[in-house]
């Protein structure tokens, strides 16, 4: 007698999986699947969270007048993705294409938007207007291999927004608008209005770029700003092993820290400034740094035979501040209109620049500090040292004070050297 083979048991998903094809959608980028993801969302939402799934295929979805596409409106829910080129979402109209965002500027943050993530997920602007996704007063957020294109504005726009983390975030082709100068790829700011949805009187704060590449931008890759409300400060932004690069440039600099900003590291980052968009020539600074207890290293800025730069460094350092630059390095084809650094003269603070020099063109520029300051603010480092100073006296006397005052003194491996200045 032969056994028969039972009959394979019916795949069935889990409880907290809402493929957003079993509500409807159909993914092919041309009927609106708008209501129908919207539908798979909020049933995620009404079971307490869970995961909204988007098989291979491109979602058309279609913002409202004044409103997203669509909305996240609890906890806890996970958008994911085939693959980031795989499953996209392809925004039909201009607006907002995914709000992520809680209640209005709650600084307890009990009524932000909160556990939630995007991975694995395309979204494509097509040329519109209006953000790719918002994520106001949001918190413990997570997004890992997304890919952001194609959009004529902002992309991420964030406001009191804390705690969260990007991995392997990709933004290509998204200039902005024709003579803008003020829509970066992504924003992270306390306030994007001074009253009303978009005010904050809190501020942007522990937030991760690890590993993120954006390119072909027009105004800006990141910025990290006080905003609009002129309130609180952004603190605690880290960006690692990032990459920035265009040849669509319009105005803006890549990267740009303002001086509200506090606790911003940044280090391994490659900024190419490679030319311009249609009917531009401006030269621009690549990086604008001005934040406080802050410091940039290891950096690499290039560009090729058009005339992109201005200054690599725009260079700020306020009052009890020191402005830290490590190993940022110009590797310039055609030389900056200005210079490798420059030195705003607004500072009030003190600079520390080691191992930081261009191969062609001026090294810096602007209001230089100069040794005869008292307690001279610039500390220009070649190597590793431990101090430096344009008046120190060596204690055993074995190297005598210059009468013009022309020495700078570093102390190497604890020991003090002098070398005589031009």
């Amino acid at each position: 007698m032969i056994a028969k083979t039972p009959a394979a048991a019916a795949e069935t998903a889990p409880l907290d999986w809402f493929n957003v094809k079993n509500y409807g959608a159909l993914g092919n980028g041309a009927d609106d699947d708008t209501p129908k993801i919207q539908a798979a969302i909020d049933a995620a939402v009404a079971a307490g969270g869970g995961t909204v799934y988007f098989p291979a295929g491109a979602y058309a979805v279609t913002p409202t007048a004044g409103g997203p596409a669509l909305s996240i409106g609890g906890n806890g829910i996970r958008l994911v993705g085939a693959s980031s080129k795989a499953s996209t979402l392809v925004k039909k109209a201009n607006g907002i294409l995914l709000r992520m965002s809680g209640a209005p500027t709650d600084t307890s943050g009990s009524k932000h938007r909160r556990y939630c993530s995007i991975e694995n997920l395309g979204f494509n602007g097509t040329g519109k207007t209006g953000l790719l996704l918002e994520l106001y007063y949001n918190d413990n957020s997570y997004f890992r291999d997304v890919f952001m294109s194609s959009n004529n504005d902002l992309c991420i726009d964030a406001v009191e927004f804390w705690d969260s983390r990007f991995y392997n975030l990709v933004i290509e082709e998204s200039t902005g608008t024709a003579n803008s100068t003020t829509q970066p790829n992504v924003w992270l700011r306390n306030s994007s209005a001074t009253t009303g949805w978009g005010y904050s009187a809190d501020n942007v704060n522990q937030i991760h770029f690890i590993g993120c590449r954006m390119e072909a931008f027009g105004t800006g890759a990141l910025w990290i700003t006080q905003g609009t409300a002129k309130t609180n400060n952004p603190n605690g932004i880290y960006l690692t092993d990032c990459k920035f690069e265009t040849s669509r440039m319009q105005g803006g600099p890549h990267l740009k820290v303002d001086a509200s900003c506090r606790h911003v590291y940044a280090s391994n980052i490659y900024a190419y400034a490679g030319g311009f968009a249609s009917g531009y020539s401006t030269a621009q600074n690549i990086i604008a740094w001005a934040g406080s207890v802050s410091a940039l290293e290891n950096v690499l800025i290039a560009n090729s035979s058009a005339a992109t730069v201005n200054s690599g460094i725009d260079l700020y350092s306020g009052s009890g501040s020191t402005a830290v630059l490590r190993n940022v390095v110009g590797r310039y084809s055609t030389k900056p209109t200005g210079t490798h650094i420059y030195y705003e003269a607004s500072s009030t603070g003190d600079f520390r620049v080691e191992n930081c020099y261009a191969n062609i063109g001026g090294q810096s520029g602007g209001t230089i500090p100069t040794k005869n300051q008292p307690n001279p603010p610039l500390r220009m480092v070649a190597g590793a040292v431990s101090d430096a100073s344009f008046t120190h006296t060596p204690t055993d006397g074995t190297l005598a004070v210059d009468s013009t005052n022309r020495r700078l003194y570093v102390r190497v491996n604890g020991k003090w050297l002098s070398t005589a200045l031009s």
